[in-house]
């Protein structure tokens, strides 16, 4: 499995060293490859062609070789990249693989690739635990939402007679789906309300009915107001008891520029090549 990931590269580095970026040139870069009517191409020409053509090419083999750094289970990505394809060619998507990938082998290392960044993605979840979690501040809990105060009502009631938290909203009709999630002070599906809550209450299990109001306009010109109704049920505030579970949800949040700065930087990648610096820091310019 590591001669796939096991990608060489000549024109980048990963050592230690002085952050210069210097021109390479060939040695013989002006013998002419071929010439025809009006034009002649030498090897210098072709040195830059390909320069052109692989600035995601090289930035994807560095992200492949900084993976090989860390002690990940190759053999486990591997089937996990050959599962997932014999299931996409069982489902009768081989022509489609070809058709857009070239081969069924490319597509499959373009999939490990696409593991492995999710993989180094936990990484830097994990290297930088303290601060995420601290601008974040995950809870683990279960949440209903009702039209109807009747409803919210009527589900607190239930669970006080002993029914458990996602059978009561359910059967008391919520809007939302109550199996326990984690979530952040930065999740968008949180309404105002919920976060402010959740901020400055410190229990756990059933909370208060929190009121979500939107106000609007009708055709006469009346205003008018839209209630929802929460409930939580907070199951757990200490983040080392769900960690697996949070690492993975953040991972999946982490933009490509964030993680490849972050990754460039750690392990000191450095470009020798001046034209290639300038190619892959116009397409990434985060790694200038």
């Amino acid at each position: 499995m590591k001669k796939i990931i096991a990608i060489l590269f000549t024109l980048i580095m990963l050592a230690a060293c002085s952050g210069t970026n210097s021109y390479s040139s060939l040695s013989d870069g002006d013998e002419v490859i071929f010439s025809g009517p009006g034009v002649t191409y030498t090897k210098n020409d072709l040195y830059k062609s390909l320069k052109v053509a692989s600035t995601d090419a090289v930035v994807d083999d560095i992200v492949k070789n900084i993976a090989m750094t860390y002690d990940l289970d190759y053999d486990a990505i591997e089937a996990e990249a050959q599962s997932a394809i014999d299931g996409y060619i069982e489902g009768g998507y081989e022509s489609y693989i070809i058709a857009y990938y070239g081969s069924v082998e490319a597509f499959k290392e373009l999939y490990i690739s696409d593991l492995l960044i999710g993989k180094l993605a936990n990484i830097y979840v994990e290297d930088n635990f303290d601060s995420m979690t601290e601008n974040d501040a995950p809870v683990k809990m279960q949440m209903a939402s009702f039209k109807d105060i009747a409803e919210a009502e009527q589900c607190i009631e239930d669970m006080n007679n002993g029914t458990t938290f996602d059978t009561a909203a359910l059967n008391n009709n919520s809007q939302s789906s109550p199996e326990a999630k984690i979530y952040t002070d930065t999740d968008s599906s949180l309404v105002y309300e919920v976060k402010e809550y959740l901020n400055s209450h410190d229990s756990l299990g059933l909370s208060d009915i929190i009121t979500y109001t939107v106000t609007s306009t009708d055709a006469d010109g009346q205003q008018q107001e839209d209630n929802t109704y929460y409930l939580l049920n907070v199951i757990s505030r200490d983040v080392n008891e769900f960690k697996d579970e949070y690492v993975e949800l953040a991972a999946s949040s982490i933009e490509a520029d964030t993680l490849y700065s972050y990754l460039f930087n750690k392990h000191d990648i450095q470009f020798y090549d001046q034209d290639l610096y300038e190619l892959v820091t116009k397409e990434y310019e985060v790694l200038k």
